[in-house]
């Protein structure tokens, strides 16, 4: 009896083996790119294993129903393979060589029609995989629903392993080349602050680096940034970046002084182009990420650029993460590596930016510090656009019931979906004060409000992804969903103090007295200003933009009321006692006489002496 049950249990066991070496029916198309940029080759087709354990392909077969492309070898567990029109069109916009091309294993005439066609997967002569596209008129059983719409220079990408044959496995909005990284939760340290208030956090942040210092932002062209980034270069730290090659208004005369220095001291620095005309099509419309990585432990995600708007006292409402887990800076390391790879659109800067004339930005001090860092140890996953952001940001707004924003602006459609998610709030449950707020800083006398930041009532999203689809689906973004409780109370005691008003003009004023002149400096006034009052005594004796201003007054007590108005119409007074001496005057010409009459007594007493 007990040989029995040894040998049924060893049978059980096993049984999982045989079924999964005979069974293979788990391959699945996962990318097809139908309609290439014009010239470029760019058609090929991946498929993907999902299983533990490699697959023969020598039953496999890839057909557009008129021609065959026969598989061959094997696919191994979590793996693509990459059939390709052409290898060296391949390698050119992918950095790697793909598995087959079309003329090693092609049978008949296999091209994929732009305007529509079938991609199906075979096994033994049996479809086992579909993907429909455009105008096809494929009426067989392994696919339901409309066929997939595409346009040029986009590949269709499966987004669901659970294959159901039918338009939502698939998505059609990413380019030819853009990456794949997959959403993984992580549980660190962060370290939260908020720009202008702990700004030199950044500055922190570089200056500890022992190693290497990963850098990709949409700009760089703060002089604080770059006085840190030399001294690191000239301990021996390497340093690697990577800018958006196209930025709107293009590379300022600022950014250009900035890279040239950093690259002649050892900076290796790269753009990312897009230049049609020369056959170069960027992967991404923008480089809008704004993200540091450290010695393989830290890394700072950022709402803002690295420059002269964020890195002072005087700059941009953002946001700054510092998150410290090994785990996380790998996944992010291996984000950067991708985007920096050397493919067609990377261009590596090599010196042209020699001899730029620069004039320092103006700054005009529009707060004080308000807020310091948090430390908190937290759940939180990378929000990586394109790749997963359109679903993660759905995802992220569904679990949330009540809704703050903190953003310059929202697309139509963004708006819409969260409009909609904030009227069920209301009504499920009821007028609730704080349910649904949008803080845009125009109706609130912000000028420079750049934070990207959603506040809900289970997380926070917080980074470099503007709220908008063409942001999510176009442009490469890092933002960060974090759950805690403690940082949607850190973020919302931000928030408030926005929302109120906070940042309405501050009258300041230096004052001298100098006989009956008074002299008023109001340079160091906060907020944009467009015109002083000076009121003596309740009269106005000024009127005008000059921050400098002299009065003159008689002798005794008077009261100054000094009025600042900003841009927005928004008013500070400051009232001031002064008070003039009666400072009693000599005539001069009495002491004169006195002396000009002893001169004159002592040359008449010397003359009859």
């Amino acid at each position: 009896m007990e040989g029995k049950v040894v040998t049924f249990l060893l049978i059980i066991l096993f049984i999982p083996l045989a079924s999964a070496s005979s069974s293979n029916s788990h391959i699945l198309i996962y990318e097809v790119s139908p309609y290439p940029y014009p010239g470029t080759h760019m058609e090929y087709i991946c498929i993907y294993n999902p299983s533990e354990y490699s697959v023969k392909l020598d039953d496999y077969y890839i057909s557009d129903l008129e021609g065959i492309l026969n598989l061959t070898g094997y696919i191994l567990p979590h793996s693509k393979l990459y059939i390709a029109e052409n290898s060296t069109a391949f390698f050119k916009f992918m950095g790697f060589y793909p598995d087959f091309s079309y003329s090693q294993i092609m049978e008949g005439r296999f091209a994929l029609a732009n305007g529509g066609d079938e991609v199906i997967l075979f096994e033994k002569g049996e479809e086992i995989d579909a993907v429909i596209y455009g105008n096809s008129n494929y009426n067989g059983s392994g696919w339901i629903g409309e066929a997939l719409k595409i346009s040029q220079g986009h590949i269709l990408r499966r987004e669901s392993l659970e294959d159901t044959n039918t338009p939502r496995d698939w998505s059609n909005y990413h380019t030819i080349a853009q990456s794949d990284f997959q959403p993984k939760w992580f549980q660190g340290n962060i370290e939260i602050f908020p720009y202008p208030d702990e700004w030199r956090e950044v500055i922190r942040f570089l200056s500890t680096a022992k190693n290497y210092l990963f850098i990709e932002s949409y700009t760089i062209d703060s002089p604080n940034f770059e006085e840190v980034l030399l001294s690191k270069l000239r301990e021996g730290i390497r340093v690697s970046i990577l800018l958006e090659g196209n930025p709107v208004g293009g590379i300022s005369p600022y950014e250009k002084s900035i890279i040239h220095k950093l690259w002649i001291h050892g900076a290796e620095i790269a753009f990312m182009i897009n230049s049609p005309e020369n056959g170069i099509y960027d992967r991404y419309r923008f480089i809008h990420s704004k993200f540091i990585i450290k010695d393989d432990d830290e890394v700072l995600i950022s709402t803002e650029n690295f420059g002269h708007s964020s890195l002072t006292s005087c700059g941009n409402r953002g946001y700054g993460i510092i998150v410290r887990n090994e785990s996380f800076a790998k996944y992010m390391k291996d984000i950067y590596l991708d985007d920096r790879k050397s493919i067609m659109d990377i261009r590596e800067y090599l010196g042209e930016f020699s001899n730029i004339s620069i004039k320092t930005p103006k700054r005009v001090e529009l707060r004080r510090k308000v807020f310091e860092s948090i430390n908190i140890t937290t759940r939180f996953l990378p929000i990586v656009a394109p790749d997963f952001a359109p679903e993660y940001f759905k995802k992220f707004i569904e679990e949330q019931r009540t809704l703050d924003i903190e953003a310059l602006y929202i697309d139509d459609e963004i708006w819409k979906e969260i409009r909609n998610k904030t009227r069920r709030v209301l009504i499920e449950y009821g007028e609730i004060e704080g349910n649904g707020r949008r803080f845009d800083g125009i109706n609130h006398y912000i000028k420079h409000l750049h934070a990207k930041l959603i506040i809900g009532d289970s997380g926070v999203l917080v980074g470099s992804m503007n709220l908008g689809i063409s942001s999510m689906e176009n442009n490469r973004e890092i933002s960060l969903w974090i759950e805690d409780e403690k940082a949607i109370d850190y973020f919302e005691k931000i928030f408030e103090y926005d929302w109120t008003n906070e940042y309405e003009p501050v009258g300041v004023v230096e004052l001298q007295i100098n006989g009956k002149r008074i002299s008023l400096d109001l340079s160091k006034t906060i907020g944009e200003i467009t015109k002083y009052y000076v009121y003596l005594d309740g009269k106005l004796i000024y009127e005008g933009r000059d921050s400098k201003i002299t009065l003159y007054s008689e002798p005794g007590k008077h009261s100054l009321r000094i009025v600042v108005v900003d841009k927005w119409g928004n008013e500070d007074i400051v009232k001031v006692k002064v008070e003039i001496k009666d400072e009693k005057t000599v005539d001069l010409r009495i002491p004169i006489i006195f002396l000009l009459l002893a001169i004159f007594l002592y040359k008449v007493w010397k003359d009859h002496g």
